[in-house]
């Protein structure tokens, strides 16, 4: 790591999690299925002209239905959702105030014109939460402003209701500080609106900082290129999980990598260590260097040995067996059930059952003190059962402070579960140890 990008990931943190007011969001999707809910209320007693008019409602349901499901994993969109639905179900008290006058029922009207406004300001109040959200918001104007405008908004509609009940029914024609106070009651949309910009920019500018705290300006790249990359990072910081699936795939290739390190160029390195250290023989040293090499070739271009990709795992583990009782293991006597012609399984499930075998292979040899392994494989194009077992002195109860479990066997077992098979070990203590790899095809339709 350069010293710009230690620097950068260690001003990070204090902007690299935004903070999305968990308590604030519940109470906005909430309050969003109240008013949704309320809203109902608007089309009571009155006709409905079309089924377009259901609309509201239908788009309302759905925006709560979306912030419930986003509350947890994209807080951003629960809080949009819970806006739009809230604005959705708003609409409906809007039309019917609308259709109405003072001129006939000044109660009735009253009444819908006090609904619509308490709708119209907890549309507003959702909208100014989610602008002025602690630790993601655009200070210093995000709070003012949108404490501002719900002000504005609230005394809007106390005048319109206040100046009708006073006697007021028409307007009047001069321009005076009422007309200034209404200003949110003929043009109410552009005011959520604003308010759900403040927030949308303030998610976009934390997505901005994370992008810059996490990529590197490439070497020689000039200001188009760095910005491009910037704003496809930032893109990735945006997208819902789009960041936190790509560290799961690293995190995945790094732990696949360090599986494969151990089962397959450990052992060979530690048989060179150990004959080092005894004074052996310096071409059975080369011999082992030669197979770290080999394997490390392997992995780097992620292939699998030869004999197992041209002729199967029998095949494999019988080369396998000969090579480890060429370097002084127990011997290794191989029990094959066949199950007819054209007995091999798919590519996965074989490298799954051969990388389950290298690792208690391995373990038995090193650890087990066995005098003799045994593998017995039952193999048939749609089951694969293998088992390595050996009377060794077999795992101990609680592992030893000297070598703890190894990550070979879980791995292996990783492995084996990602292509739909079992393992088990069963051991005793003077009995010694059998490990199972067991595969069935899934069953066709």
């Amino acid at each position: 790591m350069t010293a710009s990008r230690a620097q950068n990931a260690a001003a990070a943190p204090t902007v690299a999690a935004p903070v999305h007011g968990g308590s604030s969001l519940e109470a906005g999707v909430g309050r969003a299925a109240l008013l949704t809910v309320g809203g109902l209320g608007g089309l009571t007693g009155h006709p409905i002209a079309s089924p377009a008019a259901l609309l509201p409602v239908l788009v309302a349901a759905a925006g709560v239905c979306v912030a419930l499901l986003a509350i947890r994993r994209v807080p951003s969109l629960a809080w949009l959702a819970a806006i739009g639905a809230s604005y959705a179900a708003a609409t409906l008290w809007f039309a019917r105030a609308r259709s109405l006058t003072t001129d006939t029922d000044v109660l009735g009207w009253t009444a819908v014109v006090g609904c619509a406004s308490l709708w119209a300001i907890a549309t507003v109040w959702t909208a100014a939460r989610y602008a002025a959200r602690p630790g993601n918001r655009l200070d210093p104007i995000a709070g003012p402003l949108a404490l501002a405008l719900v002000v504005w908004v609230v005394v809007a509609c106390v005048t319109t209701v206040g100046v009708v009940l006073a006697g007021q029914r028409a307007p009047d024609p001069a321009f005076n500080w009422i007309d200034v106070a209404t200003v949110p009651i003929a043009f109410f949309l552009p005011i959520p609106l604003a308010l759900t910009l403040l927030g949308v920019l303030a998610d976009l500018r934390a997505g901005v900082v994370r992008a810059r705290a996490r990529t590197e300006p490439l070497p020689g790249s000039n200001l188009a290129e760095r910005l491009w990359a910037l704003a496809v990072a930032t893109g990735r910081e945006l997208v819902p999980g789009q960041a936190a699936a790509e560290e799961a795939v690293l995190a995945a290739e790094r732990t696949r990598l360090a599986g494969d390190l151990h089962a397959v160029v450990l052992p060979s390195l530690r048989r060179a260590i150990a004959e080092a250290e005894a004074g052996g023989d310096p071409e059975a040293v080369a011999r082992h260097l030669r197979a770290v090499d080999l394997e490390l070739e392997r992995l780097m271009a992620d292939r699998w040995p030869v004999v197992l990709e041209a002729f199967g795992l029998v095949r494999a583990l019988e080369d396998l067996a000969e090579r480890l009782e060429a370097d002084g293991s127990p011997p290794v006597t191989i029990e094959v059930e066949r199950g007819g012609a054209g007995d091999r399984q798919p590519a996965p499930v074989e490298r799954a059952a051969w990388r389950f075998a290298q690792v208690t292979l391995d373990n038995a040899v090193r650890h087990a003190a066995a005098s003799a392994i045994t593998v017995s494989v039952a193999t048939a194009p749609d089951r694969l059962h293998l088992v390595v077992a050996d009377d060794g002195r077999g795992l101990p109860a609680t592992p030893s402070p000297q070598r703890p479990h190894g990550r070979g066997l879980p791995d292996a077992t990783r492995r084996a579960a990602d292509v739909g098979a079992t393992v088990e070990v069963r051991s005793r203590p003077t009995n010694g140890t059998e490990a199972t790899f067991d595969w069935s095809a899934p069953a066709r339709r």
